[in-house]
């Protein structure tokens, strides 16, 4: 190779080399110009959480910022293990947010969002206590069903035992029947037999209607014991007055804390006390 090629492709050389170093101290300079809460998720200040949501390759920054706020909702519910925020109440609002363009025409959008802590945590506290008496009422029909299955399963022995009795008559009448001569013999055992079988049937008719009404009458009970709480329960009562209108509840949650009052359920419907012992709201309503 003679010198002047040999100049020639150490230029080349060093021309890609200023290239990769050039691009990789543009991209150095871009993220050292990132504010530090892109790189977090979720973090807490003060009395304030704060949530980050990314929209990458958006088409326009006005695009990119709802997509940020939406992946921040749900980087929010994800972090607090809530279904949603907006029927609880909470306010979210947008701290800042940061756009970075992209080489292909696109932005990359950071949305940082915060919410009080503090009331997150109430919303919290509150659904727990409503979940968990929500099993409580679930347990207590589950209980009830159990004993209406019991009953169900006792009444199936006594009919399979009915029927094998039915069985065993049939053949007992039947090798009779066969050892008898006369006509008038015959048809006094055979209308014994009919009037044998229309009273077991008559049995197993009965067995059926009373497990039926045991389930129905369940069923009822749940039904209507909501149906008259979201009717008849409004703010402002006290518990002594919910009893009166309902009887005692199906599942009680006691408060853990001054903020937080009693939780009771009458079927499916969550009635809602503050630490003062009146009513805030009934919930769960069909």
């Amino acid at each position: 190779m003679s010198q002047h090629e040999m100049r020639r492709a150490i230029s080349v050389v060093g021309f890609a080399l200023t290239g990769i170093l050039l691009s990789t101290s543009l991209a150095w300079a871009v993220k050292d110009a990132r504010p530090f809460w892109t790189e977090k998720s979720s973090f807490i200040e003060g009395e304030e959480l704060f949530v980050v949501g990314v929209a990458s390759k958006a088409r326009t920054v006005e695009e990119g910022r709802r997509q940020a706020f939406e992946q921040g909702k749900v980087e929010l519910m994800n972090f607090a293990q809530i279904t949603s925020l907006e029927a609880q109440g909470l306010v979210i609002e947008t701290q800042m947010t940061f756009e970075e363009p992209n080489a292909d025409g696109t932005v990359t959008v950071y949305r940082l969002l915060r919410v009080p802590a503090s009331k997150l945590v109430g919303i919290q506290g509150r659904l727990k206590a409503q979940s968990q008496v929500q099993e409580q009422a679930l347990e207590q029909s589950r209980k009830e069903l159990a004993v209406i299955q019991q009953a169900f399963g006792e009444k199936a022995t006594k009919l399979d035992q009915q029927q094998r009795q039915v069985e065993q008559m049939l053949q007992q009448i039947n090798a009779k029947l066969q050892a008898s001569n006369t006509s008038t013999n015959r048809s006094e055992r055979s209308g014994s037999l009919v009037d044998r079988l229309k009273e077991t049937d008559a049995k197993l008719d009965a067995s059926e209607q009373e497990l039926s009404r045991l389930a129905r009458q369940v069923q009822e009970r749940v039904q209507s014991r909501s149906q008259m709480a979201c009717r008849y329960v409004t703010p402002g009562m006290n518990p002594a007055e919910v009893k009166r209108l309902l009887g005692d509840p199906d599942g009680e949650k006691k408060g853990y804390s001054m903020e937080k009052g009693n939780t009771w359920a009458y079927g499916t419907t969550i009635v809602q006390f503050n630490w003062q012992s009146v009513v805030l709201s009934a919930s769960g309503c069909q």
